[in-house]
């Protein structure tokens, strides 16, 4: 990554994507990342031991489950927190097209429920 200052347009970036999963770093900031994630279909189970997550829908409908917890329904221009160590699984209700801030370090820990 550079130092330098760049815009992006994020209904252009999913536009070129036409896998059932991407999920791609657009942008380092500190110690955190912005990431697109364009997804059909469900996600493992998993928690990140040292990084809550922000999730922000663009397009589509996003379904989260969290263990012990009601299930969250998250649309177009909503978002919302997962806190690390929450055990959770991401499902798309069709295409769905989130951004998700969390520390760069990847520390995903898959678990089976």
């Amino acid at each position: 990554m550079t130092n330098s200052i760049r815009k992006i347009n994020f209904k252009q970036v999913s536009e070129t994507v036409f896998d059932d999963y991407s999920n791609t770093v657009l942008e380092v900031l500190n110690d955190h990342c912005l990431r697109m994630s364009i997804m059909k279909g469900e996600y493992r189970w998993h928690f990140h031991e040292n990084t809550d997550e922000l999730f922000l829908v663009l397009e589509g409908k996003l379904m989260i489950e969290i263990r012990g917890q009601e299930t969250i329904f998250v649309e177009p221009g909503e978002s919302v927190k997962i806190p690390a160590k929450a055990i959770h699984k991401t499902s798309a209700i069709g295409r769905t097209v989130n951004l998700c801030f969390e520390k760069n370090a990847n520390d995903t820990v898959f678990v089976e429920c």
